[in-house]
């Protein structure tokens, strides 16, 4: 029988073209550079006007799965739009995401091959659901089951939104504290390309400037009126750290293929589907003792989904299917393999009732499956049900349900309670109170129940609950939040150092916390973005996460095209790996200038990373990024 992962071996055979395509990129994008700073010199003078725009009110679907307006939505929701995305050509994900409230990633300001642990409102891992078109993505073979970040690209996202809070009742599992939904570009009408390269340097403080840094991706496609499709390849290599604090560089190369296509033969049915293939190879050094070693880390994964949805008068309905085999193969003095799959299949209906209710019902099903003790495997059966009542034009609430039949830990409910209210809403002004009290089930990954060294199959569920509560104020084109939370863990799943395996909490974990965020203009060319994030903890885990973190943005746009940031990054005191020793905080400044060409369709980047070439510790004896230079170029035709 035909398997569509059998295209993974055979794709396997393209990876030697596109490394020979790779040296084709580079000469390319140096001809672009030498074109770009040709007619960047001409047109200096030239669009210098400020143009008038009008702001739409933003659209948010996170926290009901119905497209609505800001104002209706009872969450804080952070939406990350096209043209955010590709001001961070070139320097990655999280470089992007980490910016905002209540976000970490530990591990961002490392070596390229450092794994990246997702943080948000302190929750771990295994408390931040990652959908990509809507499938959740994860290893079933890691601690946490948590997803690798170095397999995206920002090149192939078109938008991403994010909702902190407990959303364990619309998405299940692993939602405990957020969701970060990832949406891929479609294809455009007509025929299109574009050719994205980045170059300059990524390495520590000591080091002297070297061009070490490459990324190349070059996306074609075609929309039709009924079907469209396209197909997108990317390279990463990174040449110019070691994982360790040490002389020996541990290079760093991520290659990508993938496709995707729609049919939607009328206006109420479609269907979408996409391939994605990635192998990454990254060398990495000892960690029992620290030290340089010639390891080698090669993980491959090959990702599949396919969306029909069909909509009806005053509804929808969609079926989701996604499934996602990842391998790696460690070379050690002590080698080992892993391998995990992830299924998933989801149905849901939405329905409008008038235009005071919208519903939505549905069920999930995933099942995970990974090598520990000759091969295990988890499913979970869910049947949701969710709603949001307009009870009048200031007051909505966002109330939903959730039954968890786990294969192992049985039946499990969890329930939020959203509501919100406009206190103040007029043309010039509106405040908005925001609430919600929600809980989470969480069951252990199949390495902490199974690992033949650490594993404990008495585990018993983690469970959450999350209160918060909050302002928004918005006043001419000023946005400013203020949001209070407070999470309950209990049991928690915890790595005891006495017995060196996973056990459950004799104390229950709190945390609490409060995030602050404002954006407008200062003048009239210049805005300002403030991220403010406070967080405590009893009893719970706050390794490498700081007390207090703080992101500043300082942006001058000369024109339409052309804009200069300076970002600021304060990152406050962090327990170690001990949960015991401080470690410093620190400051970064970094700067980006981004300008859009008017005579061919080119734009060009350059970002200075750590500006003052600070040193800093971001997880003890491990290198951190230092001054570095990039250069992006995005040429898009026709």
């Amino acid at each position: 029988m035909f398997n569509v992962f059998d295209l993974g071996n055979r794709i396997k055979k393209t990876h030697f073209l596109l490394k020979m395509n790779i040296y084709l990129l580079r000469v390319t994008t140096l001809l672009l550079w030498v074109n770009s700073l040709a007619l960047f010199a001409q047109q200096t003078n030239i669009d210098s006007l400020t143009v008038q725009t009008t702001n739409l009110e933003e659209v948010v679907i996170s926290d009901s799965r119905f497209p609505l307006k800001r104002s209706q939505s009872g969450k804080p929701i952070v939406n990350i739009n096209a043209d955010e995305i590709s001001k961070f050509q070139g320097l990655g994900l999280s470089e992007l995401v980490r910016q905002y409230a209540g976000i970490e990633i530990i591990g961002s300001q490392s070596y390229a091959g450092q794994n990246k642990t997702i943080s948000l409102r302190g929750g771990r891992n295994r408390q931040v659901l990652i959908l990509i078109d809507g499938v959740r993505v994860s290893d079933p073979s890691r601690i946490d089951n948590d997803f690798n970040l170095n397999f995206l690209s920002l090149d192939q996202i078109e938008s991403i939104e994010i909702m902190k809070g407990a959303s364990s009742t619309l998405y299940g599992s692993s939602a405990a504290t957020g969701v970060i939904q990832i949406q891929t570009k479609k294809a455009e009408t007509g025929f299109r390309a574009s050719l994205q390269s980045s170059f300059g340097s990524d390495q520590d403080q000591d080091s002297s400037f070297d061009l070490n840094l490459f990324k190349n991706s070059l996306d074609i496609s075609y929309g039709g009126g009924k079907i469209s499709a396209k197909a997108y390849a990317f390279s990463h290599e990174a040449n110019g750290m070691s994982a360790v604090i040490g002389p020996e560089l541990d290079p760093f190369s991520h290659y990508n293929i993938g496709a995707s296509m729609q049919f939607k033969p009328n206006t109420q049915f479609d269907i979408r589907s996409g391939y994605d293939r990635s192998s990454i190879n990254s060398d990495y050094d000892n960690s029992f003792p620290l030290e340089d070693a010639n390891f080698k880390l090669i993980t491959s994964m090959d990702r599949f989904h396919i969306s029909p949805n069909y909509n009806y008068t005053n509804g929808g309905a969609s079926l989701k299917f996604g499934y996602q085999k990842i391998a790696r193969d460690f070379q050690s003095a002590y080698p080992f393999q892993t391998q995990g799959e992830n299924t998933q299949i989801e149905l849901n209906n939405r329905y409008v009732f008038g235009s005071k209710f919208y519903s939505v019902v549905g069920t999930l099903y995933q099942k995970q499956k990974a090598d520990y003790e000759g091969g295990q495997e988890l499913s979970q059966t869910d049947f949701f049900g969710n709603v949001v009542a307009v009870v009048s034009d200031r007051f909505r609430v966002n109330i939903g349900g959730r039954l968890n039949s786990h294969s192992s830990y049985g039946n499990q409910f969890t329930y939020s309670i959203n509501p919100s209210f406009q206190l103040v809403q007029n043309d010039k002004q509106s405040l908005k109170f925001l609430g919600a009290l929600s809980s989470a089930f969480i069951a252990p990954s199949l390495y902490q129940l199974y690992d033949p060294y650490s594993g404990n199959e008495d585990l018993e569920p983690e469970e959450n609950t999350s209160f918060e509560t909050g302002l928004e104020y918005v006043i001419s084109d000023w946005n400013m939040s203020a949001t209070y939370f407070y999470r309950n863990e209990n049991p928690s799943l915890i790595y005891d150092l006495s017995t060196y395996r996973y056990e459950n909490a004799q104390e229950e974990a709190t945390y609490s916390g409060l995030e602050i965020q404002f954006s407008g203009s200062l003048a009239d060319k210049l805005r300002l973005n403030q991220q403010t994030t406070f967080t405590s903890t009893k009893d719970g885990d706050l390794r490498y996460l700081p007390k207090f973190s703080s992101q500043t943005a300082l942006t001058y746009s000369f024109n339409t095209n052309r804009q200069l940031s300076l970002r600021f990054q304060a990152v406050g005191e962090r327990f170690g790996l001990d949960n015991t020793t401080l470690l410093k905080g620190y400051e970064l400044f970094h700067l980006s200038f981004k300008n859009d060409l008017k005579n061919i369709p080119l734009t060009f980047s350059i970002h200075a990373t750590n500006i003052f070439n600070a040193n800093y510790v971001e997880i003890e004896q491990y290198s951190t990024r230092g001054r570095n230079f990039i250069v992006a170029l995005t040429y898009r035709f026709p």
